[in-house]
């Protein structure tokens, strides 16, 4: 911080320069933007990404990330970086929030969405945020038509999304919300309002799902954690045949990654002949 605050001594925070496009910089320290503004961004306008943005497991963009800096998110790295919009997410510290609008930098606060239609309206808020307005509504537009052209099973199979510790998905969560648009029924929904809950073995037996969802695929138990999701019994209830999978990349929010995820459980529902 000693470092910090001597070097701020030399900067003035009145207007930012902004990009040779006219645009304002951006710095993302939000996951969730990261692959709207891969999408609809100038090019120039993009400072940083978050550095996780080049992590597979976080991020179904990765591959497309390596072509765009990134940020460890420090202060220090924004007082280089002089962006005009620091991107952040509603659940970050809100003490680092505080100072770095202190240090002149404007903030966009987006949720991590569990939903599509939620993501619908960030993708708006952050083009209209970055002067991208018409950018950010044909890329929805793409997003719209990528999966209205999935074609979903004819008959909507029960499905039974299972993490570990015991864990499932209910109304809220954002595999709530891709079942759903796959067409599938969530048996995770208890008619509460949890967005979470537990579900004892018994009860995951006495589903009679057709499929159960998971997103770890372990066949042993590494952890305590893990003991519910390979336990014999759920093992001989549910055959392979009756297990979905979707990347854990794919469930960090919805929006970008939203038609994939759809994509991906709609194979496994409707394997080629």
């Amino acid at each position: 911080m000693r470092f910090l605050f001597s070097f701020l001594v030399f900067l003035n925070f009145s207007p930012a320069a902004f990009a040779a496009s006219g645009l304002p910089r951006i710095v993302s320290l939000n996951l969730c933007a990261d692959p709207y503004l891969m999408a609809f961004a100038d090019k120039t306008q993009i400072a940083a990404l978050t550095h996780l943005s080049r992590d597979p497991n976080f991020s179904a963009y990765a591959e497309a990330a390596q072509a765009f800096p990134v940020s460890d998110g420090q202060i220090e790295s924004l007082i280089d970086l002089k962006p005009d919009v620091v991107i952040v997410s509603r659940w970050s510290n809100s003490m680092r929030n505080a100072l770095i609008e202190q240090l002149g930098f404007k903030l966009l606060a987006l949720d991590a969405s569990q939903n599509f239609t939620a993501a619908r309206e960030e993708i708006m808020r952050l083009g209209a945020a970055i002067g991208r307005s018409e950018a950010a509504r044909a890329y929805l537009a793409r997003l719209d038509n990528a999966m209205a052209a999935i074609e979903k099973p004819k008959i909507k199979p029960r499905i039974l999304p299972l993490q570990r510790r015991n864990v499932t998905a209910g109304a809220g969560h954002i595999m709530d919300d891709i079942i759903s648009r796959a067409g599938g029924i969530n048996l995770g929904r208890n008619g509460k309002a949890d967005i979470m809950s537990r579900i004892s073995l018994e009860n995951a037996l006495a589903a009679r799902a057709d499929f159960i969802l998971l997103n770890e695929t372990q066949s042993a138990a590494d952890s305590r954690g893990m003991e519910f999701l390979t336990h014999p019994a759920l093992a001989m209830h549910y055959a392979n045949a009756q297990r979905l999978f979707i990347d854990n990349n794919l469930l960090v929010c919805a929006g970008a990654s939203t038609p994939r995820a759809i994509r991906a459980l709609v194979k496994q529902l409707t394997p080629d002949p």
